[in-house]
């Protein structure tokens, strides 16, 4: 008997290489990911702005970096200064050195999506908040008086065309951008089981949309967790954040979606060096940790040699 749907897994036509630079912006998924990535030894970059879930101010974010005369809106609160595009944990001390730190952060983005790269979207809900004076959709409310926001299912066309010009832009800077986006399997629950469904449905209509007029690509994270892992032990205590098990089963899928089976061998025997680096940092035990420092020394030249120059372990 069969207790478990199979979500296919479909090759992708272009493959990541080792020297390939990856970015992840979007939902708290898109950290998850883009740790997995990271721990496998890629040049990864993980929501540099912090988690952002709505569609419209991601591609904000993505237009203030590859057109950085866009400047964003601040706000103090508590002494320190916010903007309207990133999330709670992106502050700074002062306007100066906010907009500094605006700027360092774009620029670190440009550089990432530049050549042969890697761009991940993971779109979390199309409920988002209005500023009423600003009436634009913010990526965080930063802990403001609710009575500043509105809140909205977005309009399909708004997001659409947000999507569309930001896309235009990415494509112009770097035609060899590969764009891939996926949709969140985390749950809005505050918002209710049923308006997070309409809210989850709005984005699968968009990424349709922008997969018609763009060789954008699709993940399916979010059906590998919903329907491939229909069980909540698979879940953390919340019932709502997939847990260990399910994100390696999701990174799992991606490994063998974006990368061939040699570079699957590498991926795994990095991640091996790496969490053998960590033991051996806490390891108190002198001849294992003499052991595992000469292991860690062969190892690491042998995939040196093999990965060659413009790799860095």
């Amino acid at each position: 008997m069969i207790f478990q749907l199979t979500v296919p897994v479909e090759p992708s036509k272009n493959k990541i290489d080792f020297t390939d630079k990856i970015s992840f912006f979007g939902s708290c998924f898109s950290d998850e990911i883009g740790g997995r990535s990271n721990a496998h030894g890629l040049a990864t970059l993980s929501n540099p702005f912090g988690t952002v879930f709505h569609p419209i101010p991601l591609a904000r974010i993505l237009t203030h970096c590859i057109s950085p005369e866009n400047q964003s809106n601040l706000l103090r609160h508590n002494n320190l200064i916010y903007d309207w595009d990133s999330s709670h944990i992106f502050s700074s001390i002062s306007e100066k050195e906010h907009r500094i730190k605006i700027s360092e952060q774009q620029e670190l983005v440009r550089n990432q999506i530049q050549g042969k790269s890697w761009l991940f979207i993971t779109l979390g809900t199309s409920i988002g908040y209005r500023h009423k004076k600003k009436n634009f959709i913010v990526a965080n409310c930063h802990k403001q008086n609710q009575d500043l926001f509105t809140k909205e299912q977005t309009d399909l066309d708004e997001m659409v065309e947000a999507w569309s010009a930001v896309l235009k832009g990415l494509y112009s800077m770097n035609p060899k951008l590969n764009i891939v986006f996926t949709v969140s399997p985390v749950r809005h629950l505050k918002d209710g089981l049923i308006s997070n469904n309409q809210s989850k449905s709005q984005l699968f209509v968009l990424i349709e949309k922008l997969r018609k007029d763009f060789p954008v690509l699709y993940f399916p994270s979010y059906e590998i967790v919903i329907d491939g892992l229909r069980d909540y032990r698979f879940y953390k205590k919340d019932l709502i954040h997939p847990n260990e098990q399910a994100i390696d089963f999701v990174w799992s899928h991606f490994v063998k979606t974006y990368f061939s089976q040699e570079s699957e061998g590498l991926l795994n025997r990095i991640f091996k060096l790496r969490t053998a680096e960590n033991h051996q940092l806490m390891n108190k035990d002198q001849v294992e940790t003499e052991r595992l420092k000469t292991w860690i020394e062969i190892e690491r030249k042998k995939i040196y040699e093999e990965l060659g120059k413009g790799f860095n372990l």
